[in-house]
């Protein structure tokens, strides 16, 4: 009730400026909840006193990197380093689709204005356990052609240091090395590439280049992400889950709106469900497009896709990324369908959460 009141006053859009802890209240962003368990004080915590300037607060000296396993495209950096530059820090994973939907602005704002002063930096705090491989990291690096620097965050410490709680999350850094804007989630890529401009304040700027990427937020109401170990297991329906061990289990006739089910034999583990023998998953979804986080867990395997009752092409998963498995037009606002999703999976592969678009 206390956020939508503050969403009718409009007082959300002047809580997006501030630096990580009113965001504990919202909805809409995937949120960590291991990292979440770590930094719950630190987030509850006083921050640094805020003051108005040229219409953007300041928050502050920017927390430096802390417990940085590793570098790609950079050696090590400091804020410190950093000071002259315009930074912008950016929390993300690679299997996630809300920051995969941002990476096409991050890389026009890159090429856009390094060369005025704009330096971003990724820093990648995992989610799963594969992504705390280097080796994992660096092949979607290269992948998704993200050439900024990238620190390998893989106990969260700068996370931690920072009070964050999503992904993703983009903090704006002055050239004095202090925090001055900070914007959580998908969309209103406008409103903060008119911050890099003004932290920039460099004349002959290039025309801004926002408008020219297409806004992949999804607008349609849609099904919440859903994990699928039993860490975070929700909205299951048929035989309860047996953790940790090889178990059979009935796939339902029914299956309610935004729930599922397990068929035939899986291994659900904290974090993951991994297929054995007959393994079919039934999903129940509203949207538009689906993704699944999947790892060929014992070797390379293929997904068979159902979209209510009518096949579709099966995916081959040979490495531990995000798959989409269904593709269909943009809904009008507010219109996105009702689906059956029927999948059948290779013994060996390993799945871990489905997103929505």
């Amino acid at each position: 009730m206390a956020v939508g009141i503050v969403m009718a006053l409009g007082l959300d859009l002047d809580l997006q400026t501030r630096v990580p802890s009113y965001t504990k209240a919202l909805q809409g962003l995937e949120e960590s909840a291991t990292a979440a368990t770590r930094i719950e004080a630190l987030v509850g915590g006083t921050k640094p006193a805020a003051h108005q300037t040229d219409d953007l607060e300041d928050f502050g000296e920017a927390p430096d990197f802390e417990g940085i396993e590793g570098w790609l495209n950079s050696k090590p950096l400091t804020i410190a380093q950093l000071r002259g530059k315009v930074v912008l820090i950016d929390f993300w994973t690679y299997s996630c689709v809300n920051c995969l939907r941002t990476l096409p602005y991050l890389r026009r704002w890159y090429d856009a204005y390094r060369d005025d002063g704009l330096v971003i930096v990724g820093v990648h705090s995992p989610e799963f356990a594969f992504e705390h491989e280097a080796d994992n990291v660096r092949d979607a690096v290269a992948e998704l052609g993200v050439d900024w620097p990238v620190a390998l965050d893989n106990d969260f410490g700068t996370w931690s240091a920072w009070g964050n709680q999503y992904w993703p999350a983009k903090y704006f850094i002055d050239r004095q090395g202090h925090v001055r804007f900070a914007h959580f989630g998908e969309g209103e890529y406008e409103k903060s590439e008119s911050i890099i401009r003004q932290l920039l304040a460099e004349p002959g700027l290039p025309p801004p280049v926002s408008g020219e990427v297409a806004d992949q937020t999804p607008t349609s109401p849609q099904t919440p992400e859903s994990y699928l170990g039993y860490g975070r297991l929700a909205r299951l329906v048929g035989d309860p889950v047996r953790p940790d061990e090889l178990a059979l289990y009935e796939l339902p006739d029914f299956v309610p709106e935004h729930s599922l089910a397990f068929g035939g034999r899986w291994r659900i583990e904290s974090e993951r469900a991994v297929a054995g023998e007959g393994a079919r998953l039934r999903l129940h979804f509203q949207g538009n497009n689906v993704f699944l986080v999947l790892s060929p867990a014992q070797g390379p395997g293929t997904v068979e896709v159902e979209l209510d009752g009518e096949p579709l092409e099966a995916v081959e998963v040979t490495e531990p990324k995000l798959y989409q498995l269904v593709e269909q037009p943009p809904a009008e606002i507010g219109l996105a369908r009702l689906h059956q999703l029927d999948l059948a999976f290779s013994p060996g592969l390993a799945a871990y959460a489905f997103t929505f678009g």
